[in-house]
This record gives structure tokens, C-alpha cells and sequence, in this order.
């Protein structure tokens, strides 16, 4: 049936569905009819079989899906998220309440947030119904298109099926990432719209805390501008210390900036410098070795996975530098610094180097997973792909923030991502924290 010539209701023998048993079921947010954001993500950590049908209110064989699964869904234990795709909100509202539905709605007007990715659209038309059972670990284990007495019997048998099954948990990181900060603490007004900085930054990360319970907070380096002062480096420092990075690359900017060894000494950040450092004082050969500009590496546990994080700071970095400055740097190959065991389930690399050398980095050094570039401050709309790595780079002055999703089979084997990146546009509020900083750094001496 043809509705209002925009919705297309199958009859039982309609069009297969383009999933197969095992595929990951696509991660997505809507908002439910009492507008609270709803993700699979989220759905998934109550560890239990998830039914998740799109439906319309003119749909009579929704309906009966609907109270069907009312009875089936309490005996195995199962979520049911149902997702309304009428045009009009208030016409779910009282769909709702005048057949007593218990189950979340989600909205999703015209199936255009999520239909793509959830096979809806034939040509202009939205199949509905159209129900799917994901297993606790995420993965698609049924798909039906239409209702009847027949699909209620599959359907039934296949929720026994899922619930009887003992799944290997899967796990879920987010990684979000900057680059090329340039000390960039508020927006900068250069483009039509102000965009960026660290006060935007944190806001955002704290909106993404209940959605991602397991991330990391990563810098491939440049967060201090090339003439950084005394003072406008500490409140860098400050505010990055405030957003909570667990990792944090050195570029060459950084190690320009007077006091960078104070910085590393004071334990601020957990800078990572895993192939530069300071040549001692008198030092009489190259072979002796350097004074460490930050950790050698960094090992982080989040969700169940091992995360190894090394750093590399590119020499073809300071070729503009004073040669009084690049003098006392000292540099390792990239191949000690990457050789032996990879030692983790994921390895990260913050490069300082730049999406082209980032490819021939990826290329060459095969058990990377993932490199975060930084100084060429480029921006990658999708990830580039070298080797057995993900290249990603959100580029300059906190105008954007990377986040790629990681997901791990229940042997902690990565399986796939979703990748984002996020404008840090004057819509989000000043994170209050950084906020109070910058205005007592400009409150004058008598008056604090």
C-alpha cells in the first residue's frame, strides 16, 4: 500500500532486507517522545537482546506487531525500542497513548536520521514494518519486512534462539582527538562563524560523557601557539589539564616554548615523546643518550582493551627553527621506536608529521591501528586508509573535535569504527571551568 505517496507498506512477500545474519547493527541517536537522546550504544549496555521495529501510526500490521511483542519480549528478557516514522510528532504522542504502547518510541519524522542505514527506503518509500533482533553484543540476527502469524512464529523462535546464547560481551571506545590546538583557548572570529577553542572543547567532551563511558582524550601536539609567553602557555596548560587528556603528543611549537621543561617536570599533562628529546649539556657524541622531553609511551585500559599510545615528532618539523634552537634536540628512527612486540590490543600513534608522511608511516610500520596526524593541519573528512592503519586529523586552532568510535569482539579484536567530526561552533555553551581561567588570567594582580 501507497501512502500519501511517501510511504510504502509491504505486503509478506516483500523485498529481502540488505543485512545478513552477524552484520554490526549501525550505531545511531534519536530522541525518544519526551525529546531524551537515545543511542544503540547506550541500549546495548543492558546486556540483553534488543528488538528495534520502525513503524507508522496508519499501520495496522505495526500495531499487531507491536502488542505481539508485548508478550513475546518479557519471557526472553528483551529490550523493545520502537522507532515511529510519522512526519508529525504529536501523532505518535497519541498513537501512544491511545493503544497504551509501553514501549520507547523513538522518533525519527520520514525515517531520514536513520532509514539509510537501516535499509528503509525503496526508491522514495519507507518499508515499514520493519523489525530487527540484535544481539547483547551488537551484532543484526534477524531482520523482517511486514507482519503476520507466520513472521510472529519466526520472530518468537529467533528471540529464543538469541536469548539462550551466551555472547561474547563486545566493547566500545571512543577516541577523541585534537591537533594543531595553537593555544586557541576561545573561538576565533576568522570564518562567517566563530568555531573553536578549548572552552568549546570541554563543553562538548562533557555532553559526550554519558554516551561514551569508555574513550580516550588524545593530542598528536602544536597545543601551545610558536610565541607562546610564560603566561598564555600555562593557561594552555591549565585549561587541556581541566578537559583531562590522557595522552598528549609533543610538536615542535611545544618544545619551542620556553617552559617546556617545566611543563614535563610539573606533570600537568601526560606529554608523550617517544622519539625526541634534549641532548645534555657537553654532550661530546650523538650515541649519548637524551634528556626525555616527555614519557616514552603511555598504556591505557579502557572498556576491557589495552590501548598502547607512542608519539613522533617529525624532524623536518623545526627546518624554519633558529639553529641554536634545533641544535640541542635529538632525534630517534622510527624504527627503534616501533620495533618488537606490539605489547596491546590497539596501537596508537600521535604523529606530528602530516597526512602524506602519515601514509608512508602507516605503510612501513604495519601493526599500527590507528595515527593521529597533527601539524599540517589538514582536515580529513573520513579517515585515509595505509596499511593495517586509520589515518584521521581534525585539523587547526580546536575548530573541530575528531572522534572515531573503536568496537571489539569479545576477544578484544578490533571489528569496525564510526568516525566524526565535530564542529565546535558558538552553539555550545562555555565550559564554566575554562571560562573562570581565562577571566582570572585577565582580572589585574590587585584585584584577585
Amino acid at each position: 500500500m501507497i501512502f500519501a505517496g511517501a510511504l510504502l507498506l509491504l505486503p509478506a512477500n516483500g523485498r529481502a532486507a540488505g543485512f545478513s545474519a552477524g552484520d554490526r547493527a549501525p550505531d545511531f541517536e534519536l530522541t525518544d517522545l519526551n525529546d531524551k537522546a537515545v543511542s544503540l550504544s547506550g541500549i546495548l549496555r543492558e546486556d540483553r537482546p534488543v528488538v528495534l521495529s520502525f513503524f507508522g501510526t496508519w499501520c495496522e500490521s505495526c500495531l499487531k506487531e507491536m502488542q505481539d511483542l508485548a508478550e513475546i519480549a518479557p519471557k526472553y528478557k528483551a529490550a523493545v525500542y520502537l522507532v515511529g516514522v510519522d512526519a508529525d510528532k504529536d501523532k505518535l504522542v497519541r498513537f501512544a497513548e491511545k493503544h497504551k504502547i509501553q514501549f520507547p518510541i523513538l522518533w525519527d519524522p520520514k525515517a531520514k536520521t536513520i532509514g539509510r542505514k537501516y535499509d528503509l527506503f525503496r526508491g522514495a518509500f519507507v518499508v515499514v514494518p520493519k523489525a530487527f533482533i540484535i544481539s547483547p553484543a551488537g551484532s543484526i540476527e534477524y531482520v523482517s519486512e511486514s507482519y503476520d502469524d507466520e513472521k510472529k512464529a519466526v520472530l518468537t523462535a529467533k528471540l529464543a534462539e538469541v536469548a539462550a546464547k551466551k555472547w561474547s560481551k563486545s566493547a566500545e571506545v571512543a577516541v577523541f582527538f585534537t591537533g594543531s590546538a595553537n593555544g586557541c583557548l576561545e573561538p576565533s572570529y576568522i570564518h562567517k562563524q566563530a568555531y573553536g577553542g578549548f572552552i568549546k572543547l570541554a563543553s562538548f567532551l562533557k555532553q559526550q560523557l554519558a554516551k561514551y563511558p569508555d574513550r580516550l582524550l588524545l593530542d598528536s601536539g602544536d597545543f601551545l601557539s610558536y610565541s607562546a609567553s610564560a603566561s598564555q602557555g600555562g593557561l594552555v596548560l591549565d585549561a587541556m589539564a581541566a578537559a583531562g587528556y590522557d595522552a598528549v603528543g609533543v610538536g615542535d611549537q611545544d618544545l619551542h616554548f620556553s617552559g617546556f621543561m617545566n611543563v614535563y617536570r610539573g606533570g600537568k599533562l601526560p606529554l608523550v615523546a617517544s622519539n625526541v628529546g634534549w641532548k645534555a649539556a657537553g654532550e661530546p657524541g650523538s650515541d649519548a643518550p637524551a634528556l626525555p622531553a616527555g614519557l616514552p609511551e603511555k598504556t591505557v585500559t579502557a572498556g576491557g582493551v589495552k590501548f598502547r599510545i607512542l608519539s613522533f615528532t617529525n624532524a623536518d618539523t623545526f627546518s624554519l627553527y633558529p639553529e641554536e634552537f634545533t641544535a640541542r634536540l635529538k632525534f630517534r628512527d622510527l624504527k627503534e621506536v616501533l620495533k618488537g612486540e606490539k605489547n596491546a590490543d590497539f596501537l596508537i600513534l600521535l604523529s606530528h608529521a602530516g597526512a602524506e608522511e602519515n601514509k608512508k608511516i602507516a605503510e612501513e610500520f604495519r601493526q599500527l591501528d590507528l595515527v593521529i596526524g597533527g601539524h599540517s593541519q589538514e582536515v580529513l573528512a573520513k579517515p585515509l586508509k595505509a596499511g593495517n592503519a586509520l589515518i584521521v586529523q581534525s585539523g587547526d586552532n580546536l575548530q573541530n573535535a575528531g572522534k572515531i568510535v573503536l568496537r571489539f569482539d569479545g576477544n578484544r579484536k578490533f571489528t569496525d569504527y564510526a568516525y566524526e567530526l565535530a564542529p565546535l561552533t558558538n552553539d555550545l555553551p562555555d565550559d564554566p571551568q575554562i571560562a573562570a581561567l581565562i577571566k582570572n588570567s585577565k582580572t589585574p594582580a590587585k584585584q584577585k
